[in-house]
């Protein structure tokens, strides 16, 4: 290997990490599934599909049916390198909804590997809750491996017909990683959706206690009973993101794309089953 190349790929090394770092700031490495994403990751109050178990897995309890989700990021901010594979699955098991998220981003030289398995239930007719148990495991290329657990909480009200509110605590048990054992990001999300006829409203404080609080809102327009618009803003920094989900039968195609201030654009595609009883 040339000089040359070893500078390029300890660069993109470095640049992985780092990326993967601040995504993991903001305790969502930049979401999972498309219908998220485009709203601006403003999911906590949603939480209605197989990827609740990464948001919130007490939203989990809103799914009746199986159902199952394979998620794609090709190219991060245009780096191929930077690269992201997931899958999800929620089960109905009596009183119980189960879910199990498995994911990989990076590449041969820098890859995180991880797996979700999350359990909600109603502790109230409008009431839910539920944790996910992540397992994490962070390999560099000649500098080995290791693997973090974190527990992941979360409740979720509906107070009226058309309105939830949710809360997340991410890392809820101040989980640490390396030698020095450096902090993990603990997050609190706080949400509201609110549903008009064929509109979806929702609105979202995001708190890593390490830094500035991130602010995230989006609209979803149902149309023709069978495509979905969404769009969707953050801050901190200050993000635009756009899609739609487009369902035939008990399947759903999605895209979502959004917007870095300085690294440009990133595109997702998601495909979504639903298994009836």
């Amino acid at each position: 290997m040339s000089v040359q190349t070893g500078v390029r790929l300890s660069i993109l090394v470095l640049l992985t990490a780092l990326c993967s770092e601040a995504s993991s700031a903001r305790g969502d490495n930049n979401g999972r599934g498309t219908k998220a994403v485009s709203l601006g990751n403003s999911f906590v109050s949603l939480a209605d599909n197989c990827w609740a178990v990464v948001y919130n897995p007490a939203g989990l309890t809103q799914l009746s049916s199986t159902c199952a989700s394979v998620f794609f990021v090709p190219q991060q901010f245009g780096l191929p390198e930077l690269r992201t594979v997931a899958a999800a699955v929620a089960i109905p098991v009596g009183s119980f909804v189960t879910g199990l998220e498995v994911e990989q981003f990076g590449f041969d030289l820098y890859k995180e590997t991880g797996v979700r398995f999350g359990l909600s239930s109603f502790v109230d007719e409008h009431i839910s809750a539920g944790a996910t148990l992540s397992l994490t495991r962070i390999a560099i290329d000649r500098y080995g491996s290791q693997t973090t657990a974190t527990v992941d909480v979360g409740l979720l009200a509906r107070v009226h017909e058309n309105l939830k509110l949710g809360f997340s605590y991410l890392n809820s048990l101040g989980a640490r990683v390396g030698v020095v054992g450096e902090q993990l990001p603990q997050v609190f999300l706080f949400g509201a959706s609110y549903s008009i006829e064929s509109i979806v409203l929702v609105a979202e404080i995001e708190k890593d206690i390490r830094y500035e609080t991130i602010v995230k809102g989006g609209i979803e327009q149902s149309l023709f009973d069978f495509l979905r618009l969404r769009v969707g803003l953050s801050n901190n920094p200050d993000k635009f993101s756009g899609g739609f989900g487009l369902t035939y039968s008990n399947a759903e195609f999605g895209y979502a794309g959004y917007s870095h201030p300085d690294l440009g654009w990133t595109h997702q595609l998601e495909m979504s089953f639903v298994i009836l009883p």
